[in-house]
């Protein structure tokens, strides 16, 4: 049966980093408690189906916030909770509670110690901070929860920045949002951010222990040409993915790229990142520091890419971009497609580079070997769904390869599209969007909010197949959902 407080759950990862709500309410439900009230009434949305209402409990001082997000917030409880045990929900309630903590304005910094719930606060001392910069300081904390180290970045901005506080501000917490809707292994990793008191705010990350990559590539040469290939295809990958977003890093350096002390590539720092897209963005451009740009070249992708020849120019030749000499390149004992994608990103005319990181993965990958390993399967999927649900479907209404194509190539292409800001995906959601699921059984003591990578990956995967690949990847994707799927007797509600 599912229980009110694992919908509680559930409702609070679709919240994180989602763009219709404050980063407050995130908080606010952590702190509260969710109630079903069910009815023995049908409904006349689905058939056979029960009308349950949903009751949240918080504090009096919180009320008013929730109040405020109480349609959207209606609209995703009801999305997330669909069909549960043959209840839909058809009302929401928010009711205050005086023995409930508040938890507006419980969130403060002082010189001493920041406080950003009542379970989580972090010492000041100089043995935390592992870093400063241009819009604040980060400090190492150890999270019970994950039961490991994170890494929390406080929004105190370098008095040197020409912009003002609030552009500041809200440029920090569009960091938070941008770094919760990436999903890639060499990207850093948001958990959360949101607002510290009323002056400030954090953004909760993976805690990186490694060196910025100059350090590393001065401190380890000359590097193994395997490792040299193995760092520079990682960080194209990554700039890649990055692209294919249509975001712009715009602040390419040394400090914000990390190797780590398994020898993985860490994309960090996206306080400037902007998507071509966005006309309203208030960056003043004079605040980024060019640090690998040509003089007086307007910033493009095709600039980002220069950016991304210096970053590579210093792994291949063990140099830093300062003592830049076009011969080196070649001296290199690294892979030769790799150098000569190095020197078209470095053309000084920018209609020479390539166009974006994704046109630099693809020519790197056009070598007689395969320089990023495509090493997808399907065996997580299918272990998922085994361990986790049943199926059902109407008499003689098993899902078709056509179903499975049309569910994979719109449904959840849409429903992975709709999580952008948050950092997992709910299973039973993805799986209610299969055409002719008419009940989902789950097996209890299983999470269903699971690490959007690998879906992630999955489609990406399937979007580099040709249509004769596409096809047998669908057939694979059939069979294993069939697995799990039982064509019911046709069960109505009343005669």
């Amino acid at each position: 049966m599912y229980t009110a407080e694992e919908f509680r759950q559930d409702v609070i990862a679709n919240i994180k980093g989602n763009s219709e709500f404050s980063p407050l309410v995130e908080s606010i439900l952590q702190n509260s408690k969710f109630q079903f009230n069910d009815t023995s009434y049908f409904t006349r949305v689905i058939w056979n189906t029960y009308e349950r209402n949903l009751v949240i409990f918080c504090a009096p001082e919180d009320r008013i916030e929730l109040e405020k997000y109480k349609d959207p917030l209606y609209s995703l409880c009801s999305k997330i909770h669909g069909n549960q045990d043959d209840y839909l929900i058809m009302s929401l309630e928010i009711i205050a509670k005086n023995h409930i903590s508040p938890v507006t304005n419980a969130t403060s910094m002082t010189d001493d110690k920041i406080t950003i719930t009542t379970s989580i606060e972090i010492d000041r001392s100089s043995t935390n901070n592992i870093g400063h910069g241009g819009f604040g300081t980060v400090y190492k904390y150890y999270d019970e929860e994950k039961e490991e180290l994170i890494a929390v970045k406080i929004y105190e901005p370098s008095i040197f920045q020409n912009s003002s506080p609030e552009i500041m501000k809200k440029r920090f917490l569009r960091e938070g949002k941008k770094l919760l809707s990436y999903s890639h292994p060499n990207v850093v990793k948001a958990f959360d951010y949101g607002f510290l008191g009323d002056e400030s705010a954090y953004i909760k990350m993976e805690y990186i222990s490694g060196d910025r990559l100059s350090d590393f590539v001065l401190s380890n040469k000359p590097l193994n040409p395997a490792l040299i290939d193995t760092l520079c295809y990682q960080y194209i990958d990554a700039m890649s993915y990055i692209h294919s977003q249509t975001d712009m890093h715009r602040d390419i350096s040394y400090s914000n790229v990390m190797v780590t002390k398994a020898n993985e590539i860490k994309v960090l720092d996206f306080g400037f990142a902007r998507n071509a897209d966005d006309t309203n963005y208030d960056t003043e451009y004079k605040d980024i520091q060019r640090k690998f740009v040509i003089p007086n070249e307007k910033y493009t992708f095709r600039t980002e890419v220069y950016c991304i020849g210096a970053i590579l120019y210093t792994l291949i030749t063990g140099n830093t971009f300062d003592d830049y000499n076009p011969d080196s390149i070649d001296e290199s004992e690294c892979n030769f497609k790799l150098k000569e994608a190095v020197k078209i990103c470095l053309s000084l005319k920018p209609e020479k580079r390539f166009s974006d990181a994704v046109e630099l993965k693809k020519f790197v990958q056009k070598s007689d070997t395969v320089i990023i390993p495509h090493n997808f399967s399907l065996d997580f999927f299918k272990k998922m769904l085994s361990e986790s649900v049943i199926l059902h479907f109407y008499p003689k209404n098993l899902p078709t390869k056509e179903i499975i194509a049309e569910w994979l190539d719109n449904k959840y292409r849409e429903h992975i599209k709709s999580s952008a800001f948050q950092s997992t995906v709910n299973l039973l959601s993805l799986l209610n969007h299969i055409s002719g699921v008419t009940k989902i059984t789950f097996y209890k003591n299983v999470k269903y909010d699971l690490d959007k990578t690998p879906f992630i990956e999955l489609l990406n995967f399937y979007d580099t197949l040709s249509d004769e690949m596409k096809e047998l990847f669908i057939r694979n994707i059939l069979l294993i959902i069939l697995e799990v799927s039982k064509d019911d007797d046709l069960d109505l509600p009343f005669c």
